[in-house]
C-alpha cells in the first residue's frame, strides 16, 4: 500500500463501493472483479484500510443491507460540498464557534 498524507485519506469517486470491498473480503467467486478490487485496495490507502477493517470485523448476517443506510441526495450533496472545501475553512469555522462560545460564557 502506498503512503499518503492524512489530507488525501478519503474515499474518491473512483473507489469501489463498500459492498464491492466486502464481497472482495469475503472471497468473491468472479476473478475479474476480485482482481480489480484487490489492485485498487493495494493502491488506495483508504480502500486498503476499509478492506482490512471489513475482513477483521465483517458485518453481521442479520445487518441491514447497505442500501438501507443511503444518504438522501440533498444531504449527500451538502456533505460533499462542505467536505470539498479546504480544511482550513473548517478549522476557521470551528475557531469562530469556540470564540463565540467563549464570548457568550463571559458575558453571562
Amino acid at each position: 500500500m502506498r503512503s499518503s498524507s492524512t489530507a488525501g485519506f478519503r474515499k474518491l469517486r473512483t473507489c469501489p463501493q463498500s459492498e464491492a470491498l466486502m464481497t472482495y473480503c469475503q472471497g468473491a467467486r468472479e476473478a475479474a472483479p476480485r482482481d480489480a478490487v484487490a489492485a485498487h485496495a493495494a493502491a488506495c490507502d483508504f480502500c486498503g484500510a476499509e478492506a482490512q477493517l471489513l475482513s477483521r470485523f465483517p458485518p453481521l448476517a442479520s445487518a441491514l443491507p447497505f442500501a438501507a443506510f443511503a444518504i438522501p441526495a440533498g444531504l449527500r450533496r451538502l456533505a460533499e460540498d462542505l467536505l470539498s472545501e479546504p480544511s482550513l475553512n473548517r478549522a476557521r469555522f470551528a475557531e469562530s464557534i469556540l470564540e463565540i462560545e467563549r464570548l457568550t460564557l463571559t458575558d453571562a
